[in-house]
Protein backbone atom coordinates (compact mmCIF):
# COMPACT_ATOMS: atom_id res chain seq x y z
CA UNK A 1 0.00 0.00 0.00
CA UNK A 2 2.89 2.36 0.87
CA UNK A 3 4.33 1.61 -2.79
CA UNK A 4 1.11 2.60 -4.45
CA UNK A 5 0.58 5.58 -2.47
CA UNK A 6 4.46 6.67 -2.96
CA UNK A 7 3.57 6.25 -6.96
CA UNK A 8 0.72 8.36 -6.61
CA UNK A 9 2.27 11.10 -4.98
CA UNK A 10 5.47 10.81 -7.31
CA UNK A 11 2.87 10.98 -10.22
CA UNK A 12 1.00 13.59 -9.06
CA UNK A 13 4.33 16.21 -8.85
CA UNK A 14 5.49 14.63 -12.27
CA UNK A 15 2.22 16.01 -13.85
CA UNK A 16 2.13 19.62 -11.90
CA UNK A 17 5.62 19.91 -12.93
CA UNK A 18 4.82 19.30 -16.22
CA UNK A 19 1.33 21.72 -16.21
CA UNK A 20 3.64 24.49 -14.95
CA UNK A 21 5.68 24.48 -17.26
CA UNK A 22 2.87 24.12 -20.07
CA UNK A 23 0.63 26.77 -18.22
CA UNK A 24 2.93 28.68 -16.12
CA UNK A 25 1.27 31.41 -13.63
CA UNK A 26 0.28 34.44 -15.14
CA UNK A 27 -2.21 37.46 -14.92
CA UNK A 28 -3.61 36.94 -18.06
CA UNK A 29 -3.76 34.30 -20.26
CA UNK A 30 -5.47 33.68 -23.80
CA UNK A 31 -6.03 29.69 -24.86
CA UNK A 32 -4.70 28.17 -27.40
CA UNK A 33 -3.92 24.58 -28.46
CA UNK A 34 -1.19 24.24 -25.94
CA UNK A 35 -3.31 25.42 -22.90
CA UNK A 36 -6.69 23.52 -24.15
CA UNK A 37 -6.48 19.37 -23.82
CA UNK A 38 -9.69 17.85 -25.35
CA UNK A 39 -10.95 14.19 -25.29
CA UNK A 40 -14.14 11.69 -25.07
CA UNK A 41 -16.68 12.35 -22.69
CA UNK A 42 -18.64 9.58 -20.99
CA UNK A 43 -21.14 10.09 -23.76
CA UNK A 44 -18.66 9.86 -26.74
CA UNK A 45 -17.51 6.56 -25.26
CA UNK A 46 -20.35 5.29 -25.25
CA UNK A 47 -20.60 6.77 -29.01
CA UNK A 48 -17.23 5.27 -30.11
CA UNK A 49 -18.21 1.97 -28.75
CA UNK A 50 -21.56 1.65 -30.95
CA UNK A 51 -19.40 3.15 -34.34
CA UNK A 52 -17.62 0.02 -33.74
CA UNK A 53 -20.17 -2.47 -33.22
CA UNK A 54 -21.87 -0.71 -36.58
CA UNK A 55 -18.62 -0.92 -38.22
CA UNK A 56 -18.33 -4.49 -37.76
CA UNK A 57 -21.91 -5.58 -37.91
CA UNK A 58 -21.58 -3.49 -41.69
CA UNK A 59 -18.55 -5.49 -42.78
CA UNK A 60 -19.87 -8.50 -41.53
CA UNK A 61 -23.49 -8.49 -43.03
CA UNK A 62 -22.26 -6.41 -46.06
CA UNK A 63 -24.73 -3.66 -45.06
CA UNK A 64 -24.38 -0.58 -46.76
CA UNK A 65 -26.70 1.07 -44.75
CA UNK A 66 -25.46 -0.01 -41.32
CA UNK A 67 -21.76 1.24 -42.69
CA UNK A 68 -23.55 4.71 -43.97
CA UNK A 69 -25.01 5.03 -40.91
CA UNK A 70 -21.80 4.39 -39.08
CA UNK A 71 -19.90 6.86 -41.23
CA UNK A 72 -22.71 9.76 -40.81
CA UNK A 73 -22.20 9.38 -37.00
CA UNK A 74 -18.22 9.26 -37.51
CA UNK A 75 -18.39 12.54 -39.01
CA UNK A 76 -20.57 14.32 -36.55
CA UNK A 77 -17.93 13.14 -33.43
CA UNK A 78 -15.14 14.17 -36.36
CA UNK A 79 -17.13 17.84 -36.60
CA UNK A 80 -17.61 18.31 -32.65
CA UNK A 81 -14.22 17.29 -31.90
CA UNK A 82 -13.27 20.91 -34.11
CA UNK A 83 -16.51 22.73 -32.49
CA UNK A 84 -15.66 21.88 -29.24
CA UNK A 85 -12.14 22.91 -29.15
CA UNK A 86 -13.28 26.25 -30.90
CA UNK A 87 -15.28 27.24 -27.42
CA UNK A 88 -12.44 27.59 -25.58
CA UNK A 89 -9.76 28.78 -27.76
CA UNK A 90 -9.04 32.35 -28.58
CA UNK A 91 -10.69 32.98 -24.90
CA UNK A 92 -8.59 35.59 -23.07
CA UNK A 93 -9.05 35.22 -19.03
CA UNK A 94 -7.45 38.12 -16.96
CA UNK A 95 -6.96 37.99 -13.26
CA UNK A 96 -8.78 40.84 -11.86
CA UNK A 97 -9.35 41.03 -8.11
CA UNK A 98 -8.49 38.82 -4.67
CA UNK A 99 -10.62 39.97 -1.61
CA UNK A 100 -9.76 40.13 1.97
CA UNK A 101 -11.72 38.13 5.03
CA UNK A 102 -11.45 36.19 7.75
CA UNK A 103 -9.89 32.90 8.60
CA UNK A 104 -12.76 30.63 8.37
CA UNK A 105 -15.02 32.44 6.25
CA UNK A 106 -15.01 32.83 2.02
CA UNK A 107 -12.97 35.12 -0.06
CA UNK A 108 -13.74 36.58 -3.07
CA UNK A 109 -12.04 35.85 -6.75
CA UNK A 110 -12.73 37.90 -9.86
CA UNK A 111 -11.68 37.25 -13.43
CA UNK A 112 -12.66 38.84 -16.58
CA UNK A 113 -13.12 36.72 -19.73
CA UNK A 114 -13.07 38.22 -23.38
CA UNK A 115 -13.10 36.54 -26.53
CA UNK A 116 -10.24 37.61 -28.98
CA UNK A 117 -12.02 37.31 -31.95
CA UNK A 118 -15.93 37.58 -32.74
CA UNK A 119 -16.77 34.18 -31.44
CA UNK A 120 -19.60 33.62 -29.03
CA UNK A 121 -18.61 30.96 -26.18
CA UNK A 122 -21.49 29.03 -24.29
CA UNK A 123 -21.60 26.80 -21.24
CA UNK A 124 -18.62 27.38 -19.65
CA UNK A 125 -18.26 25.38 -16.71
CA UNK A 126 -15.42 26.92 -13.80
CA UNK A 127 -14.27 24.96 -11.00
CA UNK A 128 -12.27 26.15 -8.92
CA UNK A 129 -11.05 24.53 -5.57
CA UNK A 130 -14.55 22.50 -5.50
CA UNK A 131 -16.45 25.37 -5.95
CA UNK A 132 -18.50 25.48 -9.41
CA UNK A 133 -19.95 28.05 -11.43
CA UNK A 134 -21.89 27.83 -14.99
CA UNK A 135 -21.07 30.70 -17.36
CA UNK A 136 -24.10 30.43 -20.30
CA UNK A 137 -22.49 32.72 -22.50
CA UNK A 138 -19.81 34.72 -23.16
CA UNK A 139 -20.48 38.15 -25.37
CA UNK A 140 -17.87 40.26 -24.80
CA UNK A 141 -16.41 40.94 -21.47
CA UNK A 142 -17.71 38.63 -18.62
CA UNK A 143 -16.28 39.43 -14.76
CA UNK A 144 -16.99 36.59 -12.87
CA UNK A 145 -16.50 35.73 -9.00
CA UNK A 146 -16.24 33.24 -7.32
CA UNK A 147 -16.20 32.66 -3.49
CA UNK A 148 -13.42 29.91 -2.20
CA UNK A 149 -13.45 29.11 1.46
CA UNK A 150 -10.01 30.09 3.28
CA UNK A 151 -8.46 27.63 6.20
CA UNK A 152 -5.90 29.80 7.89
CA UNK A 153 -4.34 33.47 8.44
CA UNK A 154 -2.28 34.74 5.63
CA UNK A 155 -1.90 35.24 1.87
CA UNK A 156 -3.92 32.99 0.48
CA UNK A 157 -3.28 31.61 -3.25
CA UNK A 158 -6.39 29.44 -4.91
CA UNK A 159 -5.28 26.43 -6.85
CA UNK A 160 -5.67 26.26 -10.31
CA UNK A 161 -8.96 27.15 -12.36
CA UNK A 162 -10.55 24.36 -14.12
CA UNK A 163 -12.31 25.47 -17.05
CA UNK A 164 -14.24 23.19 -18.51
CA UNK A 165 -16.96 22.42 -21.99
CA UNK A 166 -18.76 19.81 -23.82
CA UNK A 167 -20.53 22.38 -25.96
CA UNK A 168 -22.17 21.41 -28.50
CA UNK A 169 -22.43 17.71 -29.07
CA UNK A 170 -21.60 16.65 -25.58
CA UNK A 171 -19.73 13.85 -27.21
CA UNK A 172 -16.00 15.27 -25.91
CA UNK A 173 -14.85 17.55 -22.80
CA UNK A 174 -12.74 20.24 -23.69
CA UNK A 175 -10.85 22.09 -20.55
CA UNK A 176 -8.06 24.21 -19.36
CA UNK A 177 -6.26 24.48 -16.11
CA UNK A 178 -4.80 27.73 -15.12
CA UNK A 179 -2.82 29.20 -12.53
CA UNK A 180 -3.83 32.29 -12.56
CA UNK A 181 -1.74 35.48 -10.48
CA UNK A 182 -3.91 36.08 -7.49
CA UNK A 183 -3.47 36.71 -3.86
CA UNK A 184 -6.72 37.33 -1.34
CA UNK A 185 -5.16 38.45 2.40
CA UNK A 186 -7.01 36.24 5.18
CA UNK A 187 -7.18 37.96 8.56
CA UNK A 188 -6.93 36.06 11.80
CA UNK A 189 -10.77 34.66 13.19
CA UNK A 190 -11.18 37.28 15.70
CA UNK A 191 -11.75 35.24 19.59
CA UNK A 192 -13.48 37.81 22.12
CA UNK A 193 -11.19 38.22 24.96
CA UNK A 194 -12.31 40.19 28.35
CA UNK A 195 -8.96 42.17 28.75
CA UNK A 196 -7.64 44.87 26.56
CA UNK A 197 -4.08 44.28 25.64
CA UNK A 198 -2.71 47.46 26.48
CA UNK A 199 0.86 48.71 26.01
CA UNK A 200 3.73 46.75 27.80
CA UNK A 201 5.07 49.88 30.26
CA UNK A 202 7.45 51.67 27.79
CA UNK A 203 8.49 55.44 28.40
CA UNK A 204 6.39 56.27 25.41
CA UNK A 205 3.52 54.09 26.34
CA UNK A 206 3.44 55.53 30.15
CA UNK A 207 3.52 59.14 28.81
CA UNK A 208 0.75 58.45 26.54
CA UNK A 209 -1.13 56.50 29.39
CA UNK A 210 -0.44 59.78 31.66
CA UNK A 211 -2.74 62.28 28.89
CA UNK A 212 -6.02 64.01 30.26
CA UNK A 213 -8.48 66.01 28.41
CA UNK A 214 -11.10 67.80 30.51
CA UNK A 215 -14.31 66.31 31.87
CA UNK A 216 -16.00 65.69 34.33
CA UNK A 217 -14.65 62.86 36.91
CA UNK A 218 -11.63 63.57 38.63
CA UNK A 219 -10.98 66.78 40.18
CA UNK A 220 -7.72 68.34 38.81
CA UNK A 221 -7.60 71.93 40.20
CA UNK A 222 -8.96 75.48 40.69
CA UNK A 223 -8.46 78.43 38.58
CA UNK A 224 -9.36 82.08 38.02
CA UNK A 225 -13.08 82.68 36.49
CA UNK A 226 -13.61 83.51 33.15
CA UNK A 227 -16.33 84.93 31.70
CA UNK A 228 -18.58 81.81 30.66
CA UNK A 229 -17.87 79.51 33.03
CA UNK A 230 -20.37 77.44 34.50
CA UNK A 231 -21.45 78.61 38.00
CA UNK A 232 -22.08 75.34 39.65
CA UNK A 233 -18.11 74.88 39.57
CA UNK A 234 -17.78 78.09 41.28
CA UNK A 235 -15.55 77.01 44.69
CA UNK A 236 -17.45 79.26 46.85
CA UNK A 237 -15.89 78.50 49.84
CA UNK A 238 -12.63 79.98 48.45
CA UNK A 239 -14.83 83.06 47.57
CA UNK A 240 -16.72 82.81 51.41
CA UNK A 241 -12.59 83.25 52.46
CA UNK A 242 -12.06 86.42 50.38
CA UNK A 243 -9.37 84.73 48.24
CA UNK A 244 -11.54 85.77 45.01
CA UNK A 245 -14.00 83.95 42.18
CA UNK A 246 -12.24 80.54 41.84
CA UNK A 247 -13.60 77.58 39.52
CA UNK A 248 -13.19 73.99 40.17
CA UNK A 249 -11.71 71.96 37.32
CA UNK A 250 -11.90 68.62 36.38
CA UNK A 251 -10.27 66.06 34.13
CA UNK A 252 -10.44 62.60 32.90
CA UNK A 253 -7.54 60.52 31.55
CA UNK A 254 -7.87 59.93 27.39
CA UNK A 255 -9.75 56.56 26.67
CA UNK A 256 -9.63 56.04 23.22
CA UNK A 257 -5.97 55.91 22.42
CA UNK A 258 -5.07 52.42 23.15
CA UNK A 259 -1.94 50.69 22.55
CA UNK A 260 -2.99 47.09 21.46
CA UNK A 261 0.20 45.33 22.39
CA UNK A 262 0.83 41.66 20.68
CA UNK A 263 3.42 41.43 23.97
CA UNK A 264 0.57 42.13 26.60
CA UNK A 265 -0.71 38.23 26.45
CA UNK A 266 0.94 35.95 28.88
CA UNK A 267 0.38 32.23 28.33
CA UNK A 268 -1.00 32.17 24.42
CA UNK A 269 0.89 31.12 21.13
CA UNK A 270 1.14 33.12 18.37
CA UNK A 271 -2.39 32.61 16.80
CA UNK A 272 -4.65 33.25 19.59
CA UNK A 273 -2.53 36.26 20.29
CA UNK A 274 -3.35 37.89 17.01
CA UNK A 275 -7.08 36.47 17.13
CA UNK A 276 -7.40 38.00 20.21
CA UNK A 277 -5.91 41.15 18.85
CA UNK A 278 -7.94 41.38 15.62
CA UNK A 279 -10.78 41.32 17.83
CA UNK A 280 -10.09 44.18 19.74
CA UNK A 281 -9.54 45.95 17.04
CA UNK A 282 -12.82 45.06 15.25
CA UNK A 283 -14.46 46.53 18.76
CA UNK A 284 -12.47 49.92 19.23
CA UNK A 285 -13.09 50.42 15.69
CA UNK A 286 -17.05 50.13 16.40
CA UNK A 287 -16.38 52.30 19.58
CA UNK A 288 -14.75 54.79 17.29
CA UNK A 289 -11.93 54.68 20.00
CA UNK A 290 -8.67 55.86 18.24
CA UNK A 291 -5.93 52.91 18.91
CA UNK A 292 -2.25 52.00 17.94
CA UNK A 293 -1.31 48.32 16.94
CA UNK A 294 2.37 47.15 18.33
CA UNK A 295 3.62 44.06 17.18
CA UNK A 296 7.25 42.44 17.53
CA UNK A 297 8.80 44.23 14.37
CA UNK A 298 5.96 46.70 13.48
CA UNK A 299 4.18 49.47 14.96
CA UNK A 300 1.06 51.45 13.23
CA UNK A 301 0.36 54.57 14.97
CA UNK A 302 -3.06 55.89 16.72
CA UNK A 303 -5.83 56.22 13.82
CA UNK A 304 -9.09 55.88 13.95
CA UNK A 305 -12.13 54.61 10.90
CA UNK A 306 -12.39 51.89 8.55
CA UNK A 307 -8.58 52.43 6.74
CA UNK A 308 -7.11 52.30 9.73
CA UNK A 309 -8.55 49.11 10.80
CA UNK A 310 -7.84 47.41 7.25
CA UNK A 311 -4.69 48.56 7.53
CA UNK A 312 -4.28 46.82 11.52
CA UNK A 313 -5.98 43.80 10.19
CA UNK A 314 -3.78 43.56 7.01
CA UNK A 315 -0.22 43.37 9.55
CA UNK A 316 -2.47 41.07 12.02
CA UNK A 317 -2.79 38.49 8.55
CA UNK A 318 0.96 39.19 7.22
CA UNK A 319 2.60 39.17 10.73
CA UNK A 320 5.85 37.23 9.55
CA UNK A 321 6.14 39.89 6.86
CA UNK A 322 7.46 43.55 7.17
CA UNK A 323 5.39 46.64 7.01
Amino acid sequence: MAIIDRLKQAYKTRWQQWLSRRIPRAKEVILNQRRVFIFLSSYGGMMSLLLLALFIAGINYANNLILGFCFFLGSLLVIGIHHTFANLSGLKINAIAGGEAFAGDVVAFTIRLTPTNKRLYYSLLLDWGGVKEQVEIVDGQTEVTLFLRTEQRGRFQPPRLKMTTFYPLGLLRAWTWLDLDLTAIVYPQPIASDELPSGSGDKEQAEHSQKRKVGIEDFEGLKKFNEGDPLAHVSWKHLARGQGMLVKTYSEPVTGSNTLDYLAFQGLDKENRLSRLAWWVLRLTEQQQPFALKLPHKKIEVGTGHQHQQQCLRALALFEEPL
